[in-house]
């Protein structure tokens, strides 16, 4: 292929000295592999048929021709009878004329067709180069040809040639690497740019319509309007004509945010390329700024809050600028500037210029606003939340005052306009702020939940993208039908707003790296030093961090027995961002996962070991370990072993029996003598029987009705095993909602029902249905209904005198209602899953980033969360009839020995256990 292109070139080369050579033409010496011009006249005179004029032989050795004088190749004159200089073309030589010969092979056409006359001149006069009159050789007299310089001379050549073709290569690669590199961009814009029309219609933003969220009145069962949404809830759109009638708002937000936007042509390249560069080292650990720099222009943080596409990433970027480009290239700069300062965020829902002056200074003619004022409203869009003026009023106004400076140096203020600004004092309307705190956040954690899950059953199903997904949800004038029970819903909300500190704080100091901070001082509850600095620090890995201070958290979640998430919290405290972290659902969907501790022992262990047979109510297992672990204070010395069981036998243990501990152990790190039956060991949270339990179940076993029938989808492989599966030594744990769904059987008579927040999404307009959500919905029976009252039974008994609930836990009035406690190894998670015949309801309690609670404050339990269970049940079961768990008829009762478990014969200590027939233990042996 190379060697095609650089015959291309050469040809090329030759066309052009063919065409542009002033009187000459270009042939070539195919013996000396040279181009060698010739004089056109001279051409024309070897090849004139008739004779006339100079021939061939004649130029080349007749004197007498009485031709004027010619040039030669160097330009000087000559005759046609003087001898070469070289003697390269002398005639009558007849070494020279083989040469001659040779060298003329390559005109052979030209002497072909000369005349006979010249045929014979040249047959006199010996063998004749083509070229009329003899040219002076540039070799030494007597030197043959390819020696000497003219060797020095090719090779040079030849070196420059080669240059030059790998200089073409080159181009003409990079010329098609470029090609097909603009094809493949263009089409990816093409691709992610199909829909900005209809997503970016910025004459119709104004009438979006707002979709709404209903759900059935708790006491009437009307479907009611719970939440609505809409990109900006609190706004009053404005045309652009009104804003300039303040001679400030605009160059506020335009001074600050984006300078050039009336320059460029949606994108600003040169502030892009720098946040690029300065990203990339940033990561590097190297960064040109103090802080990540912006690059956002105003078309750029317009496409941001129309479709809510904020990702932090390089595609996200990419899929903006291309429509920062088409945007600019659909609308003129003044419709872009009015649909900005329109749907600019302003914190929680208040959104546009209009809102934030009536919110915060109590002025609904922007023309009143002072310049101060107005760089107020454009410093609170970077961080709604850290710039808030009600809640943060020293960052609020170091911000406002760097605006105030920008807009002066760019012009837009004069100097005695700058220097009143910056002394005005913050004053907002009082009369707002209590409004403006309590509706810093418009959406519920429920709402937050339903619209995380519907944005992505709308991608993978109906094949939508994140974007539309969202502009869909909230502009599309939906109507979705939830599962919610806003009675249920309000005091959940109650309880979680945790007034009276009852689910207490545990503050302590944890670390951030210092890379994930822009801002610091944006960081809430930063720890400061008493000099006013940050305090910084390093961490194991040597990355410098800051430190915050951080408290406990909690989520709650309340179902019934189909499936229907009747409530769900997910955090303490006043909820201040919308579709922030909610620790009540999955990661996917905005969430946590979290290990569940004691909580996973009734799911697979004890369900499947009464459904198989392999155990009843009351079997007697010794209180032990099932095998030997590394003591915990010496895994760092014996690496190898790490946490991993081995069997008590094993050669490892018995060759170091010194090193290793029993396991599992107790939680309060002790054994009892003699036997345990299974309803003593649930009521107390026995870890070793619980364990025999589940190796007599299999570990795979256990995993997979984990997984599979009971929707733990977030389970991995390495769950597969004991410590997982039984105690809730989870490697990534799973979430409140996945715990809180697999409890339904013990409740509905062994059923498991895929949980959900909704049922129906329509159309308001038309009442076309979007989506059926109730197709995803599937009742699985996971146990036998004899197992799942067995089951039942054991864990009132988590309520009953002696459990590790007990019955002050216990809600009020003759409900029945059944529990499990759990808590992690270590400390970091407190769980909590309490039953009624009405309502399934889990709790989670623990550090976002998981922290050991004894390491705050000793002997901390799990109390708060069960008290916070009986109080919330207390008020919602308030007016509901007593009822019942369902029953089974395969179920009996009988006596069994408290000691042995075995039917009671003469034994002193009985209790009532519940059995099926098939499962029915012996008669006690200890009394007979």
């Amino acid at each position: 292929m190379w060697y095609n292109i650089s015959m291309a070139v050469r040809g090329r080369l030759f066309s052009f000295a063919r065409k542009h050579g002033p009187g000459r033409r270009v042939h070539t010496d195919f013996s000396a592999k040279e181009a060698v011009l010739i004089d056109s006249n001279e051409h024309r005179s070897i090849r004139r048929p008739d004779g006339s004029g100079t021939s061939g032989a004649r130029s080349a050795g007749s004197a007498g021709s009485g031709q004027g004088r010619k040039l030669n190749r160097a330009g000087t004159p000559h005759t046609g009878s003087a001898p070469h200089a070289g003697g390269a073309h002398a005639p009558s030589h007849s070494g020279e004329s083989h040469s001659g010969a040779a060298r003329g092979g390559a005109a052979s056409g030209a002497r072909s067709s000369a005349p006979r006359g010249a045929s014979r001149a040249n047959a006199k006069n010996g063998p004749s180069r083509i070229s009329s009159s003899p040219r002076r050789s540039s070799r030494p007299a007597g030197q043959e040809p390819g020696e000497g310089g003219g060797k020095k001379q090719s090779k040079g050549m030849r070196i420059f040639k080669g240059f030059m073709k790998f200089v073409a290569a080159c181009i003409c690669l990079g010329v098609m690497v470029g090609s097909v590199l603009a094809v493949l961009l263009s089409l990816y814009a093409v691709e992610i740019t199909a829909n900005d029309a209809e997503l970016l219609d910025l004459t119709n933003l104004e009438l979006a319509q707002t979709s709404q969220l209903l759900a059935r009145d708790h006491d009437t069962g009307e479907w009611v309007v719970t939440e609505e949404w809409h990109d900006s809830n609190d706004r009053e759109w404005v045309d652009l004509q009104e804003i300039e009638s303040n001679p400030y708002l605009k160059w506020a937000f335009i001074c600050v945010e984006d300078k050039d936007f009336y320059e460029h042509s949606g994108v600003n390249f040169k502030r892009t390329f720098a946040a690029g560069v300065n990203y990339i080292a940033t990561k590097l650990g190297f960064p040109i700024y103090d802080s990540m720099q912006g690059a956002s222009t105003l078309d750029q943080q317009l496409i941001k809050n129309i479709l809510g596409d904020d990702d932090v990433s390089v595609d996200r970027k990419l899929r903006e600028i291309f429509r920062a480009l088409g945007l600019d290239k659909r609308y003129d700069k003044d419709t872009i500037l009015e649909a900005y300062l329109n749907t600019v965020s302003l914190s929680g829902s208040i959104a546009g210029v209009k809102a934030g002056a009536s919110n915060y200074f109590g002025l609904e003619n922007l023309a009143e606003l002072s310049p101060a004022q107005c760089a107020s409203i454009a410093a609170i869009t970077k961080n709604p939340t850290g710039y808030n003026p009600y809640t943060n009023p020293e960052q609020h106004l170091q911000r406002r005052n760097w605006i105030l400076q920008l807009m002066h140096e760019q012009g837009k203020l004069t100097d005695s306009e700058y220097e009143d600004a910056v002394a005005s004092p913050l004053v907002l309307a009082e009369e707002k702020e209590a409004e403006v705190i309590t509706t810093s956040s418009n959406n519920s954690y429920f709402a937050d939940a339903v619209y995380k899950i519907l944005q992505q059953q709308l991608q993978d199903e109906l094949g939508y993208t994140a974007a539309e997904a969202h502009n869909l949800i909230y502009n599309g004038g939906l109507r979705i039908y939830t599962t919610m029970d806003p009675f249920l819903q309000e005091e959940m909300e109650k309880i979680m707003l945790n007034a009276d500190d009852a689910i207490p704080a545990l503050w302590h100091e944890e670390e951030i790296l210092q890379s994930q901070v822009p801002e610091p001082s944006e960081l809430e509850n930063i720890v400061v030093n008493d000099d006013g600095t940050y305090k910084t620090g390093t961490n194991d890995d040597g990355e410098p961090v800051y430190y915050y201070n951080a408290r406990t958290q909690a989520a709650m979640l309340t179902m019934d027995y189909s499936g229907q998430v009747l409530a769900l919290v997910g955090g303490l405290g006043e909820k201040t961002t919308d579709l922030g972290l909610n620790r009540a659902v999955a990661p996917e969907y905005g969430g946590t996962q979290r290990s569940v501790g004691s909580t996973m022992k009734p799911l697979a262990a004890y369900s499947l070991g009464i459904d198989s047979g392999l155990i009843n109510y009351s079997t007697a297992l010794p209180d032990m370990g099932v095998g030997k672990i590394v003591k915990e204070n010496l895994r760092s010395s014996y690496p190898q072993y790490g946490s991993k069981m081995f069997e008590n036998d094993a050669p490892e243990v018995l060759a170091n029996p010194d090193i290793w501990q029993d396991w599992p152990s107790n939680y309060e790190r002790t054994y009892e003598p003699g036997l345990i039956t299974v309803n003593t060991a649930i009521a107390k949270s026995k870890n070793t029987i619980a364990v025999q339990v589940g190796q007599r179940v299999g570990k795979d076993y256990m995993y997979s009705f984990a997984h599979d029938t009971l929707g733990m989808t977030h389970l991995t492989e390495a769950d597969a095993d004991y410590a997982p599966m039984v105690l809730g030594s989870l490697s990534k744990g799973i979430s409140l909602m996945e715990l809180t769904a697999a409890y339904q059987m013990f409740g509905n008579g062994g059923e498991y029902v895929t949980p959900h927040l909704y049922t129906i999404v329509e159309d308001a307009v038309t009442g076309e249905v979007i989506l059926d959500n109730t197709v995803n919905v599937v009742h699985t029976q996971a146990i036998k209904p004899s197992t799942a009252m067995i089951m039942n039974r054991l864990l009132q008994g988590v309520l009953a005198p002696g459990g590790t609930a007990g019955t002050a836990i216990h809600p009020e009035g003759e409900m029945e209602a059944a529990a499990k406690t759990g808590t992690t190894t270590d400390n970091h998670d407190f769980t909590f899953v309490g039953l009624t015949p009405y309502y399934v309801t889990g709790v989670w309690w623990g550090y976002d980033q998981p922290y050991d609670f004894t390491d705050v404050k000793r002997g901390q339990n799990a109390n708060p969360i069960r008290y916070a269970w009986k109080n919330y049940m207390d008020t919602v079961q308030a007016d509901l009839e007593t009822k019942s768990f369902p029953v089974s008829d395969d179920v009996q009762t009988a006596r069994f020995c408290a000691e042995s478990g075995e039917l009671a014969v003469n034994c002193p200590n009985t209790a009532v256990g519940y059995y099926t027939a098939d499962n029915m233990p012996g008669y006690c042996t200890l009394h007979p």
